[in-house]
């Protein structure tokens, strides 16, 4: 099935008075936010280089027609910005966006990064907020302590870090690659929800 023909017609009316029957572009619909958690319909997926919707819907599916699943599951309204960009279009599109700039040391935002490990429960959070230029000279480069808890330590480690332009560009692209692949047992059902939706 092609996403565009379960899209509804519409009656048009041009200036003329001549009546022309159309695909209504702007009919949406979207998964509920809870679905999208449920480890039996959809699993965990980090885009490859070179991989296109097309290129994961025949792998899955066995239909590069079902490319629009992919980009449904995960709302992806425009597969050129919200999907990642190859490392060629990424040099390319760095290349465009800033032509007369040093990306590697011209610095985009600085940071302070909270790193919180607890022992007994072995689990690690790290939390990053963004701060000034001025805060980030007053930091130290690196600091640790260690807090003794009822239920154990916790040590936390505060850095400072200076992300650059290029490092920013990055983790913007990268932060796009983990997508959600809807389970395949599920396509058909999927499909015919789609054009219930839809009328």
């Amino acid at each position: 099935m092609q996403y565009f023909d379960t899209l509804p017609k519409i009656i048009n009316i041009d200036s003329t008075g001549n009546s022309k029957v159309m695909t209504n572009l702007l009919a949406r619909a979207s998964v509920i936010p809870q679905m999208l958690k449920d480890p039996l319909l959809y699993y965990s997926y980090d885009i490859q280089e070179g991989d296109t919707p097309e290129i994961i819907a025949h792998k899955y599916y066995g239909d590069s027609y079902r490319y629009w699943i992919v980009l449904f599951a995960n709302e992806l309204l425009d597969p050129q910005w919200d999907w990642p960009m190859t490392y060629k279009m990424f040099e390319q599109y760095l290349a465009d966006k800033y032509p007369s700039t040093n990306i590697y040391s011209e610095i985009e935002y600085y940071e302070k990064v909270i790193t919180q490990y607890d022992v007994d429960t072995q689990t690690t959070t790290v939390n990053r907020v963004r701060i000034d230029e001025n805060t980030y000279n007053l930091l130290p480069v690196t600091q640790t302590t260690t807090y003794n808890l009822p239920t154990g330590p916790v040590t936390i480690t505060t850095e400072r870090n200076a992300v650059s332009i290029y490092d920013y560009e990055l983790n913007q692209n990268e932060s796009k690659r983990n997508i959600k692949i809807l389970n395949s047992n599920y396509v058909n059902l999927m499909e015919t929800q789609l054009k219930k939706l839809m009328v």
